[in-house]
């Protein structure tokens, strides 16, 4: 009996050891899936989450272009220029800055940029009524957002994307969904206003991101699904799917994949343990399952990191790479060997080797970086930049990392930042040509934001004359340039200009050989000069002039060109001045030799006809008999009158021209003045000295009329009029004790004596605080131009 148990023992036994191997291969297989699965849902979610950040910083990038230039205010054209330069390396298709309208102002919106508000279809269907709408105002002219006047707003996710960016700020994300034009993809939302109009106007950077562009990122692989989440159940992995998830922008998203079948000799390895019931060669069967696998993975990962376009590495903790990818060497340019037999951080840029370092011991503390940037040094000496994901795997004491090569983009965020300090300098010397500064202040400004804007040696401002010689107007220097250098540095290459009339380059070896000609070889560290024409009204004035001690950049003659409009525009505003200034000179001699006239003419004529006919009349009066006495009476009021007349034809003449040359001067005019003053007055006469009769003349006028208004207006029981020379200027004071409160603009004749003082180069200043009395000041330059008559000359003019 005993022995007939014994085989159901021995299958009993054998039957349950094939059962367990069946089920542990069972389990081993399914379990190795899941793994295998979970790799490549983790690779597939790591290079769309590098797909998406990067995209968000490229929307953070044209969120801070548009606060940059709002102040100013940015047009379609420049909108798109940008878009073309960011989206072309990036491989994205679109990008729109969308206005946020409300309901009331959609009329006064579409009447201003010529659109209706439409639904994003592909009919463009007219937008129903709403609260507010977010058109797109500008956009790069691609689909899905190619349309101005598109309401963005409608798009799925939008609205929450939009608030979430609000709130705290920076980017928000929409979910992945499909457009209403058909287009399957998410979109990135960053608040941006922009000046249109004069005014600051709400929006948002829009930056269309489609799905199959994310998918492509992670090389498509079967199965795979890319969508938002919110976290609920019903969005978490099945049994038959595996799932990666991140979020970006304050969106989640999901990454799910089906979970990898069993195949090959995983999938009969239960079968053939269970018909031989062998459990060795079940085990051995399993084992091998095992290896097959693990053989698989490393394949894989193989594959994927030989594949990579990015740069893949493995480091250990000693400081040394102990493998690297063929898109390392690439990039970097040196071969595995030298890349694996040299620390890393001799490839490092001296300047980010300390930072650098800190990481890499952060990471093998555990830490997981997601994003790190650095410098790396390629064989040929130059520097690309590249930002880094690593991890460590502390037991195996190394460090896997993934870089992807930002070079281009930051060179364009470098670009988009030297177009932002560009336009801040034209508008800083705009500002000053606005303002109507002097044109030698124009000259200086103009070279310092050259220089600066440039970052070169010298910057200058030179004007022509008529031979060609080149004249230093402004230059501004980042070190110690004697006059002398600077003039010839700068005729050097002007005397190019004044030939052709275009700008002119001189680099390198010829620059060398210029500079060792004029300048005795004393800047010979200078390598590249260029000079751009300054044409004022059609005729060539001058030129802008930048040297550097490397090669300037290709596209510094149009950088140039806009400070040589600036300066034309200011050099042609100084002109105008300068000849309207000439203009009211004239007017005012033309009306001082017309007084002049006058007053010589009733001098002349009418008052010494008047004085003979007074003469007359006493003649008669005298030789009239003593018996006519009335008659004899009448013949002296007749002669008395006479007198009267010319009396008051006098004081006429003087009104009309004040009598200042047969009077000696400004001094004895103001001493007549006070003592027909009916206020008293006291007189503080610093000099005595003679100046241009223009001068004199509207001296006399202003304090004749600060005196008159006093008493008639001011109830002052005493007036103080100084005269003396201040700083090359002739400084006239009037001032009484009286009630104040004058209003110079109300109709006093100050008005038109100030146009004269001005005219001449002078100001005039009213005080007059109530109760404290009125002063007047005006002051007159001494030195002047006599000859008020404009010439012209075939030469350029020199402004400065």
């Amino acid at each position: 009996m005993r022995s007939r148990h014994i085989p159901l023992v021995a299958v009993a036994v054998v039957l349950g050891v094939t059962i367990a191997g069946f089920t542990l291969a069972r389990v081993v297989a399914e379990r190795e899936a899941w793994r295998d699965s979970d790799r490549r849902v983790e690779v597939a979610a790591a290079q769309i989450h590098s797909r998406v950040a990067e995209a968000t910083a490229l929307t953070e990038s044209f969120r801070r272009f548009m606060v940059d230039e709002g102040g100013a205010g940015v047009t379609n054209d420049q909108f798109t220029a940008a878009a073309l330069r960011w989206l072309g390396p990036s491989g994205l298709p679109t990008v729109a800055w969308a206005e946020q309208v409300r309901g009331a102002d959609r009329a006064a919106y579409e009447q201003r940029v010529g659109h209706a508000i439409v639904l994003p279809d592909r009919q463009s269907t007219v937008s129903p009524r709403r609260s507010t709408y977010l058109p797109a105002t500008l956009i790069s002219g691609f689909s899905p957002m190619n349309r101005r006047g598109a309401d963005l707003g409608r798009e799925p996710g939008t609205g929450t994307a939009l608030r979430r960016a609000i709130f705290p700020g920076g980017v928000g994300a929409t979910p992945v969904a499909t457009q209403r034009d058909g287009t399957h993809g998410l979109s990135l939302i960053a608040p941006a206003p922009n000046m249109i109009g004069g005014a600051l106007r709400p929006g948002a950077v829009v930056l269309f991101v489609p799905a199959a562009t994310l998918r492509a990122s992670a090389s498509n692989p079967a199965g795979l699904r890319f969508a938002g989440t919110d976290g609920s159940t019903r969005d978490r992995a099945d049994a038959n799917t595996v799932r990666e998830e991140f979020v970006v922008a304050g969106q989640r998203f999901a990454v799910v994949m089906p979970v990898e079948s069993v195949q090959g000799p995983g999938a009969i390895l239960p079968w053939i343990i269970l018909a031989t019931g062998l459990v060795l060669a079940a085990l051995a069967s399993a084992l091998g399952v095992i290896a097959a696998r693990r053989a698989r993975a490393q394949r894989d990962f193989d594959r994927i990191f030989n594949l990579s376009a990015d740069l893949a590495t493995v480091a250990n903790f000693d400081g040394y790479f102990t493998r690297v990818n063929p898109a390392a060497e690439q990039v970097l340019g040196y071969p595995e060997e030298e890349l694996l037999g040299r620390p890393y951080l001799d490839f490092v840029h001296p300047q980010d080797r300390e930072r650098t370092a800190a990481e890499a011991a952060a990471i093998g503390l555990g830490k997981k970086t997601l994003s790190f940037e650095n410098r790396y040094a390629r064989k040929d000496g130059s520097y690309r930049v590249l930002e880094w994901t690593a991890t460590a795997v502390p037991e195996e004491r190394l460090i896997y990392s993934m870089a992807r090569d930002v070079t281009e983009r930051r060179r364009a965020e470098d670009r988009a930042t030297r177009l932002a300090q560009e336009q801040a300098a034209l508008r800083r010397v705009a500002t000053l040509v606005a303002e109507g500064e002097m044109p030698d202040e124009i000259f200086s400004a103009v070279s310092e934001e050259v220089r600066r804007l440039f970052g070169s040696e010298m910057a200058a401002v030179a004007r022509f004359t008529s031979d060609g010689r080149s004249v230093v107007a402004a230059a501004s220097t980042g070190s110690d340039v004697s006059t002398e250098d600077r003039r010839e540095i700068v005729d050097c290459i002007a005397t190019e200009v004044f030939r052709t009339g275009l700008s002119a380059r001189v680099e390198d070896a010829e620059l060398r050989s210029v500079l060792e000609d004029v300048a005795g070889g004393r800047q010979r560290d200078l390598a590249s000069v260029v000079a751009c024409p300054i044409v004022v009204e059609g005729r060539l004035w001058g030129t802008v002039s930048v040297w550097a001690r490397e090669s300037l950049p290709l596209d510094s003659e149009d950088r140039l060109e806009d400070f040589t409009k600036l300066t034309a525009t200011a050099i042609a505003k100084a002109a105008t001045r300068k000849e309207l200034a000439a203009s009211r000179k004239r007017i005012v001699a033309s009306s001082d030799q017309t007084r002049r006239r006058i007053e010589r003419d009733l001098h002349d004529g009418t008052q010494q006809r008047l004085v003979s006919l007074g003469l007359a009349a006493r003649a008669a009066a005298a030789s009239t008999p003593p018996e006519q006495g009335d008659l004899r009476a009448e013949w002296d009021r007749i002669a008395t009158g006479m007198v009267d007349a010319a009396e008051e034809l006098q004081e006429l003449a003087r009104g009309i021209h004040p009598a200042i040359d047969s009077r000696g001067g400004l001094g004895p005019v103001l001493r007549t003045l006070a003592r027909r003053s009916a206020i008293p007055v006291e007189l503080d006469l610093g000099t005595d000295t003679r100046l241009p009769e223009p001068i004199e003349v509207a001296a006399y006028f202003v304090a004749s009329e600060a005196m008159a208004n006093t008493a008639k207006h001011a109830h002052a029981s005493r007036i103080d009029v100084a005269l003396a020379t201040v700083n090359g200027s002739l400084v006239l004071s009037i001032r009484d004790d009286g009630i104040g409160g004058a209003d110079p603009t109300a109709g006093s004749g100050l008005v038109g004596l100030a146009d004269r003082v001005e005219a001449l180069g002078g100001s005039v200043e009213v005080r007059s605080q109530p109760g404290h009395g009125t002063q007047v000041t005006a002051e007159l330059p001494l030195e002047m131009e006599m000859d008020v008559g404009m010439t012209t000359s075939q030469e350029s003019p020199d402004l400065t």
